[in-house]
């Protein structure tokens, strides 16, 4: 069994799409105080414009994502 842990922002681009930010493996425990403004932030960079279009433009949410995969089994060939 494998559990992986993901922290996904979600953001709402400037046409009105949802965008998703994941990050692996991030530090547990974070609060919404301390991430709402490293997502400010990444809103702020305009990094990541296509054709003007800043995917990043509003905050939405944020959560912990735990996943737990389980083999059933594995072909030794």
């Amino acid at each position: 069994m494998d559990t992986t842990l993901t922290l996904e922002l979600k953001f709402r681009a400037a046409d009105g799409k949802n965008k998703n930010l994941i990050i692996r493996n991030p530090t547990e425990g974070l609060t919404s105080a301390e991430i709402k403004p490293v997502m400010q932030k990444i809103i702020g960079l305009d990094a990541f414009a296509v054709k003007g279009t800043n995917p990043y433009s509003l905050i939405d949410s944020a959560r912990y994502v735990k996943r737990t995969t389980t083999d059933l089994f594995n072909s030794e060939i």
